[in-house]
C-alpha cells in the first residue's frame, strides 16, 4: 500500500495489493462488498464523477485496506453484524454516523465502527482512508476471555479515536508498521502471522480505545493460587511450537486472561506470553546446541519456526538478549 505523505499517516515505501480502479460505481460497490459487506453506494452531486480504488492486505481473519473514491458519495451498509472497523482518514474528510454517535473524520481523528450498531457515512471526494477490519468475534471472545466471562452485551466502542493522544497514537504505530513493504511481504500467505497480528490488533483495540467494558477491564484483579499459573506452564511446555494466545491459555486454566497475568507476574517474575517466548528460546538455543555437539548441518530459520517464532527479525534479537551471542554463533564449530 503506498501511504501519502498526511499529519496522520507518514509516508513509506509499501506492498501494494490493488484490488481495483475503477470509474463504475456497479463495480466499485461490488467489489468493496466481497471485502465487507454489500451496501448502498451513491455519488452525491451530478458534476461528481468517481474514480475509486482499493489495496487490500488480508492477515488471518483480519485485513488492512486502502479505500478512496474521488468522488463525494453517502454509504449505507446498515450494520456491520459481524465485523469492526477503524477508519483513518490519510487526507480528506467523512462524516460518520454510528448510533447515537457522530463525528467528522480526518487525518487527526480515526472512526471506530461498532459492528452492532446502524451506520451511516458520508465520504468528501479526496477521503482516502486507511482502514482495518477485524471480527466481532475475536474481539468480543478476547474481551470476555479478560473479564472471565461472556459478555452479556455486545462490546460498543466510542465512536472518535483522537490520534494525536498516547493512545491514538500507539495504535496508529501499529498500523504503519503492519502495512509497512518489510512487514507486509513477510506476513502475506503466512498463516500463523496473520493470526498473531490479528491478535495483537484485536488486544490493542480493546486496551487503547474506550468501550462499555473499559471501566470493567480496569478493575484490580488478585493473583489466583499457584496451580492454575500451574496449568497454564504445563500447557506452554507441551504445545509451545503451536500459535498460543492468552486467551487460550486463561482458559485452559479455567481463569480470567487478567488474573492470569497477574499470577505469572506474581510467581514467575514476567507475563505468560513472556514465559512462552523464554521456553520457545530455550528450545532453540537446545538444539543448536545439539546440533554443535554432533557437527550436524542445521537451519536456523527452520529451527525457530519449528518453535513456533514467526517474525525472525524478532527473534534474533531476543535470542542475542538472551543468551549473549547470536543463533549462528551458537550453532558454529567450536576452536579446540
Amino acid at each position: 500500500m503506498n501511504l501519502p505523505s498526511s499529519p496522520a499517516i507518514a509516508p513509506r515505501d509499501a506492498l501494494a495489493l490493488r484490488l481495483f480502479h475503477s470509474h463504475d460505481l456497479d463495480e466499485t460497490r461490488s467489489t468493496v462488498s466481497r471485502v465487507f459487506k454489500p451496501h448502498d453506494l451513491d455519488v452525491l452531486g451530478r458534476r461528481q464523477k468517481l474514480d475509486a480504488f482499493m489495496d487490500h492486505l488480508p492477515l488471518g481473519k483480519a485485513s488492512i485496506n486502502r479505500l478512496c473514491y474521488g468522488a463525494d458519495v453517502s454509504i449505507e451498509p446498515d450494520c456491520l453484524g459481524d465485523f469492526l472497523l477503524v477508519q483513518m482518514p490519510m487526507r480528506g474528510s467523512a462524516q460518520i454516523r454510528c448510533g447515537d454517535q457522530q463525528i467528522t473524520s480526518g487525518p487527526h481523528t480515526a472512526s471506530v465502527l461498532t459492528p452492532s450498531l446502524p451506520l451511516h457515512m458520508r465520504w468528501q471526494g479526496q477521503c482516502d482512508q486507511l482502514i482495518i477490519r477485524l471480527e466481532r468475534a475475536a474481539l468480543e471472545a478476547a474481551c470476555g476471555a479478560q473479564l472471565g466471562h461472556a459478555l452479556p452485551r455486545p462490546i460498543e466502542f466510542q465512536l472518535g479515536m483522537d490520534l494525536r493522544s498516547p493512545q491514538g497514537a500507539a495504535w496508529q504505530s501499529l498500523v504503519q508498521f503492519l502495512a509497512s513493504s518489510a512487514f507486509a511481504d513477510e506476513a502475506a500467505g503466512h498463516a500463523l502471522i496473520g493470526q498473531q497480528v490479528e491478535q495483537l490488533l484485536v488486544a490493542t483495540l480493546l486496551a487503547q480505545h474506550p468501550h462499555n467494558y473499559t471501566e470493567a477491564l480496569a478493575q484490580p484483579v488478585q493473583a489466583p493460587p499457584s496451580h492454575y499459573v500451574q496449568r497454564a506452564e504445563d500447557y506452554i511446555l507441551a504445545h509451545y511450537a503451536q500459535p498460543i494466545t492468552i486467551e487460550a491459555l486463561a482458559g485452559h486454566a479455567a481463569i480470567s486472561a487478567r488474573s492470569l497475568h497477574k499470577g505469572f507476574q506474581q510467581y514467575k517474575g514476567m507475563s505468560p506470553m513472556s514465559f512462552l517466548r523464554l521456553v520457545r528460546l530455550q528450545k532453540v538455543h537446545e538444539r543448536l546446541l545439539r546440533a554443535r555437539a554432533h557437527a550436524e548441518p542445521v537451519s536456523i530459520t527452520r529451527v525457530a519456526l519449528e518453535a513456533g517464532f514467526t517474525h525472525l527479525g524478532h527473534f534474533t534479537q531476543a535470542y542475542r538478549r538472551q543468551f549473549g551471542e547470536t543463533p549462528t554463533q551458537t550453532a558454529a564449530p567450536r576452536a579446540c
